[in-house]
């Protein structure tokens, strides 16, 4: 009897030390290939002085490259993907001139946002759309335009991130860091209205420049702003206003 219980007790140590090992190989193998995609990227979209000059079929290329990266990459490690793409301004829309369509600079070692007309080298798109992204680190990520819709945001630090003329549809942020998260563009949080899929947006008022925040769940969110609880009431329907730390009070819903 004994000795069955020693060789039970050993062959789960050996399940243990087998998982352990698998899990640290799984995440060098993760990383090498985040490493590797950082440096095909790098080289795709910059030119040999480092300066940013992506052709059209690059920014194909590159988009086609990071789909399929965050396709196959844990939370964490889309986390990183994404914090690396937005922190290089290859998530930001960018004025280009009008013979190459190369990014501008703005002669103080940036280069010029153009939020109307601006070109981005990779557009998110839908890649991100009812993904896990739960408890990790997002903060001053550019998010703008990207289809966020189920996206799995809870716990996550997204201080200072920018989701204007996002959808963030039935998205989970329960528990999330909202300090200086950018819903909508524009001072006046009455005046901002979500994107809308024909009308231009209206970056002096506001109008069609905010996220759509329908369903969203805000439980236990943290860092929330009186503009921020302003939008997020008015649009964001029965669900978020229902979640939403600190209730509507006094803010009336309103229909898209």
């Amino acid at each position: 009897v004994v000795i069955a219980i020693l060789a039970v007790w050993v062959a789960g140590r050996q399940n243990e030390i087998t998982e352990k090992l698998t899990t640290q190989q799984n995440t060098i193998t993760q990383q090498q290939t985040i490493d590797t995609y950082f440096q095909g990227i790098s080289e795709l979209v910059l030119d040999d002085e480092g300066q940013m000059e992506d052709w059209p079929l690059e920014r194909a290329i590159a988009e086609a490259r990071t789909a399929a990266l965050l396709a196959s990459v844990d939370a964490g490690g889309k986390a990183k993907v994404i914090r690396f793409l937005s922190s290089a301004n290859l998530l930001t829309p960018l004025r280009r001139d009008g013979m190459l369509g190369r990014p501008i600079l703005d002669g103080a070692g940036g280069y010029v946002v153009d939020l109307v007309k601006g070109v981005r080298v990779i557009n998110l798109g839908s890649m991100l759309a009812g993904q896990n992204l739960s408890h990790t680190d997002l903060r001053r990520v550019v998010f703008t335009g990207a289809n966020l819709a189920r996206v799995n945001l809870e716990g996550c630090n997204l201080a200072e991130a920018d989701f204007t003329g996002a959808i963030l549809q039935k998205a989970n942020l329960r528990g999330a860091d909202l300090t200086g998260v950018r819903f909508f563009w524009g001072e006046d949080a009455q005046a901002a209205t979500p994107r809308h899929r024909t009308l231009v947006a209206n970056f002096q008022t506001g109008v069609h420049t905010g996220a759509v925040v329908e369903g969203i769940d805000v439980t236990g969110a943290t860092g929330i702003s009186p503009e921020q609880r302003q939008y997020l009431c008015a649009w964001g329907g029965e669900e978020t206003r229902r979640t939403l730390p600190g209730g509507c009070r006094a803010i009336a819903p309103q229909a898209r």
